[in-house]
């Protein structure tokens, strides 16, 4: 019968209750260093040697009372001499049974009242024996007198012996004895009489000396071993505690590579027993984790190997392994062991579980190469891939093409059956892209329903021609997409190299010619660039004059967009807008113009006149309102971005606070060292950085770390998503775990949706953008869109509120394992 919930619970209640009392005593027996310890251990130590001795000692008192009752029978009354003999030799049989008895017994503590019963027993037998010399000593006989002096000498030296730890014990016997040795040396009429004195005292303070010596010696050396022991049960605790709940193990081997001392953690790990590890070989082990792995992968082991064998500790050799089915891997760090001579007897290390890093590095990785939705490589990797090309077109001689594609009427779909529907239609687009290019050739999304094909080798013209009609003729049948059959036409624009372009810009620039051309001739078919193709070229010139009149006549202008703040529902600043009204042509978008004015180097003039104008504009607002500025990647890459950024706030009066700038993350592609110092250099002016659009360009996490941006703005794709996507709120909950850990604010763009809302303050983003809060508007509208604003409502959360459960794996096909 399966276990109920509650017996679980109380089945884990108690486990962790044992594992506390553990640690409890662990505790305890770790702090044993006290001085109590140590006088406990020195009393175990005395005990022992006293019982050592004490064979000794009775076996000298017994035969040094017989030697005297046999030289004095006949001078002093036998009664006297039977009394005291019976004396000594029921002290003697006393000490023999105390001896007997305890022997083999295994003692574990000797308590105070043992040693004080000691300190008595030597008090004792050194008065009995001091009564000797005082009995036998007045008969003037100097022979008579040196048998006792030396027979009190041999007992001093027996009592030495047995006493010598127990200086205690040592005074009372040495004392009592002394006695009575000292009034028979004192009543010798010879004039060996201040030589015995002398001797004696001399003997007894050597014998008193040492015995405080020796318990001195003892005390250190106990105390040091009680410390030695401390140390190691806490290392042996904490070896314990990282075994059982760290993440790494410990290994160990010996100098023939033989695992050595497995733990039941390590053996765990692999699936294995300690028994199947114990005295196997640890390359061998290895060997047969990789057999299901490439040769490249296999080839770590030999890594490993040539660390083994070349003796110098070393760090994190990454090891890919088959566990159990799955592969898993591993960090393993180690130094060598050494014995006494400096020869080195094996390796002792950890190992690192690393299969979750790994993968979610593979993964960040993935999101910084590829689209989101499709799966297909994105821009900046396309470009990446196709200058690759190019490079091999030069080295090689060889030839290839670009094809830039567009679907016709995307928008009409998006605009009619909803932004879900289109997502889909692109996922479906992408997947018969790739069946009918291949897997040797690149397929892209570079943003919108605009993707493109690199053909990396192709030999004429004919070729790239029946490429290019095989994905016409794929898109010609509708696609079913969300229970709708959606008709699809794609126009494709071609340009070879190295005929048509030598370089990544040239390439993508006539591609786009092309497909200009071929949308115009008509939907859904493929054209060449031709020369001809230059008039577009012309035409942006044209778009490039007016604009620097535009600049000159004062056309342009700036629009503002809040943001608002998830935590307390304030707009705590505006995004400043650029805006160009032509005077012929009405509103031109900068998605228009911007590129225009960044090819020509007039982003330079135009980006510097809306930093201070909207710096200029926020400084009569309300403090402490932020304006934040878009800065171009080519304005970045000046080296006077921090000058004029300066003088902005300088002219403006403007606190540098209150100014972000916003940069977008293509800025690192080129020059990155002048990158990052510019940014610093911005820093240092007290003014906040953010990076804009995160998560759609060149994501590279070096970055974050080696500049530490103010906000991460989360750009509107994923927003867009977020209610049918599981995959789009996962990528969005991932970017605002990775900003909340590097401390950066958030900022989620295009919000249009009161429910985009309340996903985003759920997942703990802290502030929004977009037409729900509202459009940009003109600097004149700012302060009175400030006053109004708190009459609005926080939108307020539905009760019943279900996410759709669309995930970009059901709409695409599988991704390759390397890339989840």
């Amino acid at each position: 019968m399966p276990s109920s919930p509650k017996t679980n619970r109380s089945s884990s209640t108690a486990l962790r209750r044992r594992e506390a009392e553990r640690r409890r005593t662990d505790r305890r027996s770790s702090v044993q260093s006290s001085e109590a310890a140590v006088d406990a251990r020195v009393r175990l130590r005395q005990h022992a040697a006293v019982l050592r001795t004490l064979p000794w000692m009775a076996g000298m008192s017994l035969v040094n009372a017989l030697l005297l009752s046999f030289s004095a029978s006949a001078r002093i009354p036998q009664t006297l001499l039977l009394v005291w003999l019976t004396g000594i030799v029921a002290l003697t049989l006393a000490q023999l049974q105390f001896w007997f008895s305890h022997r083999r017994q295994r003692v574990t503590s000797v308590s105070t009242r043992r040693i004080t019963s000691y300190d008595l027993h030597a008090a004792l037998i050194g008065a009995v024996w001091s009564l000797a010399p005082v009995s036998l000593a007045f008969d003037g006989q100097p022979a008579h007198q040196l048998t006792i002096g030396l027979s009190m000498v041999a007992m001093l030296s027996a009592g030495t012996f047995t006493l010598l730890s127990m200086p205690r014990a040592m005074y009372a016997f040495t004392g009592a004895l002394s006695l009575g040795t000292l009034a028979s040396y004192v009543g010798w009429g010879s004039g060996l009489q201040t030589y015995g004195v002398v001797q004696w005292l001399v003997l007894a303070g050597l014998a008193v000396g040492a015995s405080r010596g020796v318990r001195r010696n003892l005390q250190a050396r106990v105390s040091a071993e009680v410390k030695a022991e401390h140390q190691n049960q806490l290392i042996g605790l904490l070896l314990r505690d990282f075994e059982e709940h760290g993440s790494d193990v410990l290994w160990e081997i010996d100098s023939a590579g033989r695992l050595k001392h497995v733990s039941k953690q390590f053996a765990g790990a692999l699936g294995l027993t300690v028994e199947d590890l114990n005295d196997h070989s640890l390359l061998a082990l290895l060997a047969d984790l990789q057999k299901k792995l490439s040769e490249a992968d296999r080839e770590s082991a030999n890594t490993l190997h040539e660390r083994l064998t070349q003796g110098h500790p070393f760090r994190d050799v990454l090891l890919p392994m088959v566990i159990q089915g799955k592969q898993r891997w591993w960090s393993m760090t180690a130094k060598p062991l050494v014995d006494e001579r400096g020869s080195a007897i094996g390796w002792r290390g950890v190992a690192r579980d690393v299969t979750q890093a790994r993968i979610a590095d593979r993964r960040l990785a993935w999101l910084a190469h590829y689209d989101t939705l499709t799966g297909l490589t994105n821009r900046a990797h396309f470009r990446v891939l196709l200058e690759g090309a190019l490079q091999n077109s030069r080295t090689r001689l060889s030839q290839g093409a670009v094809m830039c594609l567009d679907l016709d009427g995307f928008k009409n779909v998006n605009d009619t059956l909803g932004h879900a529907t289109g997502d889909a239609l692109l996922v479906e687009v992408s997947r018969r892209l790739k069946e009918v290019v291949g897997r040797s050739n690149v397929v892209a999304r570079l943003g919108g329903d605009e993707f493109a094909v690199l053909l990396r080798s192709v030999r004429e013209d004919a070729e790239i021609g029946t490429t290019a009609q095989r994905i016409v003729d794929a898109m010609r049948a509708p696609c079913e997409v969300m229970g709708a059959a959606v008709p699809v036409r794609v126009s494709i624009g071609i340009a070879r190299f190295p005929q048509d372009g030598t370089t990544v810009d040239e390439m993508m620039q006539n591609g786009d010619l092309a497909l200009y051309d071929a949308k115009a001739y008509a939907t859904g078919s493929m054209r060449f660039f031709v020369a001809r193709l230059g008039e577009q070229i012309r035409r942006r010139l044209v778009l490039e004059r007016d604009l620097r009149e535009a600049m000159e006549k004062k056309q342009l202008s700036l629009h503002y967009q809040p943001k608002v703040s998830l935590h307390d529902w304030e707009v705590i600043g505006f995004e400043a807008l650029l805006r160009w009204n032509h005077p012929e042509h009405g509103a031109i978008t900068p998605a228009e113009f911007i590129p225009v004015a960044e090819e020509s180097g007039l982003i330079l003039p135009m980006g510097e006149w809306a930093l201070t104008e909207a710096c200029c504009q926020a400084a009569r607002w309300p403090d402490p309102l932020q304006v934040a500025v878009n800065i171009s990647p080519v304005q970045v890459m000046t080296h006077n971005l921090p000058e004029a950024v300066q003088r902005a706030l300088r002219t403006s009066g403007l606190a540098p606070g209150r100014l972000e700038l916003e940069i977008t993350e293509s800025v690192f592609i080129n020059d990155n060292r002048g990158t990052v110092e510019r940014l610093h250099a911005l820093r240092r002016l007290g003014v906040q950085i953010a990076l804009d659009d995160f998560g759609t360009g060149y994501s590279s996490l070096a970055y974050l770390r080696r500049f530490p941006f103010d906000t991460l703005k989360i750009d509107r794709a994923f927003v867009r998503e977020l209610l049918i996507s599981r995959d789009a709120r996962s990528i969005v909950r991932n970017i605002l775990a990775l900003a909340k850990s590097l401390r950066m604010s958030t900022v989620a763009e295009g919000v249009e949706e009161p429910l985009q809302v309340n996903v985003l303050e759920a997942e703990g983003c802290n502030m929004v953008q977009g037409y729900f809060a509202s459009r940009p508007m003109p600097a004149d509208q700012v302060l009175e869109f400030v006053l109004k604003w708190r009459e609005r409502d926080r939108p307020q959360r539905p009760r019943e509120l279900e996410l759709e459960d669309t995930r970009t794996a059901d709409l695409m096909p599988s991704l390759p394992e390397t890339m989840l």
